[in-house]
């Protein structure tokens, strides 16, 4: 077992070839159409990266031609000019807001029977599902990933069950878009996918861990395969918190020269299979075409078992066999020089690959990010604001006139300056007649438009993003009825419905993935471990085999979980303890009480007690 971040690859019902000490060569085609999709998609990725510059404050870096060739930033020509590039970053507040709305309304997943005699099944599900939440914090998770959603318009994560952190499960990760790669779709569910990968920089212990499959000699292969990768390196390559390693990325070459560059390559491929049924069991399964003779003397084990009982041999329920060909997943995994470190078919139950990601919208196959509809007003606010600047730095501004037959005996021109300048400042001199007197000229440079402009494109950006101030929680203007205010923001929230219930989909498909990988690897002991005898009866009577044949009964939905919803769920169970329609018991076990456990242990410990008492029982 891999114990590393990648999962293991070699569990599962799926046939997985034998490993040889000796490293192939021989897929180089499957490689290059990695690296086509890998090129195909590189203006999305600097479109992404100007998308999240703009988003975080860098705003004035886009590249312009002068007219004598000179190709340079806007800051750098701004400030050629004498100008300073001011902005006021207003995406960055749009998206915390975003950001807030989805916080405010946490959901967890929930496993629902559509067979009501099942529920407990599902109840057990989404014990553990909700488990798998918890221990990868998804809640956090989630949150990062909608904000590259909103920047990018993609999000990735993957789905895979090994070990990490001091224990076996189900792990999620999220993925950066600037390392996966994949074919071009036109679907908008991506159900055209077949074919998706991503770019691993991993240590020499990982990659020999993971790839010598307990092979000395294959190890020793791996070592002079990256035999470039060298830990005393990383003394040369140590920049930390800053996006320039992941934004210079290359397909074959590593982000730090220490590390192993390892592509992961998953291809939807077509295989001959035999498509059998079995009359005895009713059940529908492929296998191999190569493993026609097995099923040939399963037959003929039948008959023979039939012909000793004296049973007609046309009765004997048979396999029946048809040869189709099917399209199933299939993994490779490459060095840069095109060696073959592991391949084989998806040893998942779901039959997919391991990764689950959300395009959006994918309107004629193209992403359009939720920032990317704003940045045309963010740039003209701040073209705007440096304007304003400019113009009032440039206009005269208290400028003095004072005519020079006006200058008082013994005092200097920077005399009369200091002494203007003064708050108590007194200039004694002795007008003569016909002469001017001083006087300072102020002019008003704002009466020039560029504030209405302003105020103009910052309505413009609330009412192209849909993120009004109501919804970031601005103050209301005087008068505003309370009514008003509220009917705001539910405007704003149906402005971002589409976004939101996008994402709800990639939520779900990716909780779908989870709920089949923990009915596919967890043990009786595991469910009993994580949900005990919460979901109504003990999880120890369910065999994996039960759950697992509740697949297709189960269907994954969300639930809030906010605290006015745990204060009204409490109030509806107050309301039935009340009336008498529930015991204490039932009202700490189903409540959302902080202090509801401690309190069950403090009853059955008194009536522990109490039943000792009497002599009826003793414990």
């Amino acid at each position: 077992m891999a114990k590393n971040r990648y999962e293991t690859l070699s569990s599962g019902r799926s046939k997985i070839p034998t490993h040889s000490d000796e490293i192939e060569r021989s897929h180089y085609p499957i490689l290059l159409q990695a690296q086509k999709a890998w090129e195909e998609i590189d203006h999305f990725r600097h479109k992404r990266k100007r998308n999240r510059d703009y988003t975080y404050g860098k705003q004035w870096s886009d590249l312009i031609k002068l007219p004598d060739g000179r190709v340079l930033s806007e800051e750098e020509y701004i400030r050629e000019q004498g100008k300073v590039p001011l902005k006021n970053n207003l995406i960055r507040q749009m998206v915390k807001a975003v950001l807030g709305q989805f916080r405010n309304n946490q959901t967890q997943p929930v496993c629902i029977a559509r067979d009501r005699q099942e529920q407990s099944l599902g109840e057990l599900m989404s014990a553990a599902v909700q488990y798998a939440y918890q221990h990868n914090r998804l809640q956090e998770l989630d949150s990062r990933t909608l904000e590259e959603f909103l920047i990018s318009g993609i999000c990735v994560q993957r789905i895979g069950y090994g070990y990490r952190r001091g224990k076996t499960d189900v792990w999620i990760d999220e993925i950066n878009p600037n390392r996966i790669f994949f074919n071009a779709m036109e679907d908008s569910r991506h159900w055209d996918c077949t074919l998706i990968g991503e770019l691993h920089d991993m240590t020499m212990a990982e990659v020999i861990s993971r790839f010598s499959f307990g092979s000395r000699a294959r190890a020793v292969q791996l070592r002079n395969i990256y035999g470039e990768a060298d830990s005393e390196n990383i003394q040369h390559n140590f920049e930390n918190l800053t996006a320039k390693t992941v934004d210079r990325l290359d397909f074959f070459m590593p982000s730090s020269p220490d590390l192993c560059r390892v592509i992961e390559v998953w291809k939807l491929e077509s295989d001959e299979v035999l498509s059998c049924h079995d009359f005895r069991s009713g059940e529908y399964y492929h296998i191999p075409v190569t493993e026609s003779e097995n099923i040939e003397k399963e037959n003929q084990e039948r008959l023979r078992d039939a012909r000793s009982k004296g049973l007609d041999e046309n009765a004997v329920p048979l396999i029946e066999t048809e040869w189709s060909v099917i399209q199933t997943w299939h993994y490779h995994f490459f060095s840069p020089l095109g060696d073959l470190l592991d391949e084989g078919e998806t040893p998942y139950w779901h039959g997919e690959h391991p990764y689950v990601f959300k395009l959006y919208p994918l309107i004629d196959g193209e992403v359009h990010a939720f920032v990317e509809d704003v940045i045309d007003q963010q740039r003209y606010i701040n073209r705007l604001i440096t304007m304003i600047d400019f113009i009032m730095g440039s206009s005269a501004k208290g400028v003095l006139l004072f005519p020079e037959d006006q200058i008082p005996d013994g005092m200097t021109i920077e005399d009369i300056a200091d002494e203007w300048t003064k708050y108590n400042g007194i200039i004694l001199f002795r007008p003569r007649p016909g002469s001017p007197m001083p006087q300072q000229i102020a002019v008003n440079a704002t009466q020039v438009g560029a504030y209405e402009m302003l105020s103009l494109q910052m309505r413009l950006f609330e009412d192209i993003s849909g993120v009004h101030g109501a919804m970031q929680g601005k103050s209301a203007p005087s008068g505003t009825p309370a009514s008003l205010y509220s009917q705001q923001i539910q405007y704003s929230s149906t402005n971002l419905l589409d976004l939101f219930e996008s994402f709800k989909t990639f939520r779900e498909d990716r909780d779908i993935k989870i709920m089949k990988i923990i009915q596919q690897f967890y043990t009786d002991t595991r469910y009993k471990d994580i949900v005990g005898n919460s979901c109504g009866k003990d999880a120890s009577t369910y065999t994996p085999e039960e759950v697992r044949n509740t697949e297709f009964d189960l269907s994954i939905a969300e639930t809030l979980s906010t605290p006015a919803l745990r204060m009204a769920s409490n109030e509806f169970l107050m309301e039935l303890f009340r009336g008498g329609k529930i015991s204490l018991e039932m009202l700490l076990q189903n409540g959302a009480f902080p202090f509801a456990d401690k309190l069950l242990q403090a009853i059955h410990q008194s009536q522990v007690e109490t039943v000792s008492a009497n002599g009826e029982i003793q414990i």
